[in-house]
């Protein structure tokens, strides 16, 4: 079970990312935008927390405890102001085993890190860390996050031409791009790919690395087909351990074309939180 509540602006919202299949987040005005993306960058970091067996030291669960927090408040505080991202709030995170709470205040960010459960008959040495961490980790759950934001139209135009997987040097764009980063060097597309989006050919020329819309780069494209084709990608592909966050699903997009995407939605094997003005997701 995991409880995320989140508080930005005087405005808070309190999360059931465990049993909800599908969250609609439809209030008024921008609060929304910056709960769903604090929760990103939450999830990140509870995602990427590294194995912590190798850095115990003295009592291992106390030791676990102190480095779960230093690691988390590290790829928070690393991720936000990579991207320049500032937000000012509070937040809990309340799992079986562990609850994480803290408070931002642009890059002023506290954490503390509690743990409700404690193992038992723990060994001595190496042997015991073992035991703190897989005890920790067998019951931490974590769930990889994606974006998908409303200005997802714009970005393909903007670096369409970092969308194809690069054998050779780094591929998609540096993090500093923020939200645009994680969302382009999250959809990278392999070689040889091709699908179709209202009757339209999407493909992966290999002889430039661009991406085709038809005949034409996909930067000539129009809105609709580039929002679809980022929807249709990440609701398609989704597994039972990811969790879409996804703005504004109706941008761009006709009563027809929601359809299509209310259908994505229905079937995606992912946990959805959907932010729209329209609550009928």
């Amino acid at each position: 079970m995991m409880i995320i509540k989140i508080n930005v602006n005087q405005s808070e919202k309190v999360l059931d990312i465990t049993n909800a299949k599908k969250i609609i987040i439809s209030e008024k005005g921008e609060n929304k935008y910056y709960t769903v993306r604090l929760l990103y960058y939450l999830m990140k970091s509870i995602y990427n927390i590294p194995r912590l067996y190798g850095y115990l030291k003295g009592d291992p669960i106390e030791s676990w405890r102190q480095n779960f927090e230093k690691y988390f408040l590290q790829l928070l505080k690393s991720d936000l102001e990579i991207s320049s991202t500032f937000f000012k709030g509070d937040f809990e995170i309340d799992q079986p085993s562990i609850n994480i709470s803290g408070k931002i205040d642009n890059l002023n960010i506290s954490v503390k890190v509690i743990l409700k459960e404690k193992p038992i008959n723990i060994s001595q040495g190496i042997q015991g860390n073992f035991q703190v961490d897989s005890f920790y980790f067998s019951k931490l759950e974590r769930i990889k996050p994606y974006i998908i934001p409303s200005s997802r139209a714009g970005l393909l135009y903007a670096f369409s031409k970092f969308l194809v997987y690069q054998y050779e040097g780094a591929p998609g764009i540096p993090k500093a791009f923020g939200i645009a980063a994680e969302f382009i060097n999250s959809m990278l597309l392999p070689q040889g790919f091709t699908d179709e989006i209202n009757n339209h050919k999407i493909w992966v020329n290999q002889e430039n690395n661009y991406v085709y819309v038809d005949d034409n780069i996909l930067y000539n494209a129009t809105s609709d087909v580039l929002s679809l084709l980022s929807l249709k990608l990440f609701l398609t592909r989704g597994t039972e351990k990811e969790l879409l966050m996804i703005e504004d699903p109706e941008a761009h997009l006709d009563e027809e074309e929601k359809e299509l995407v209310k259908k994505w939605i229905n079937e995606t094997k992912s946990k959805i939180i959907i932010v729209s003005n329209e609550k009928n997701w």
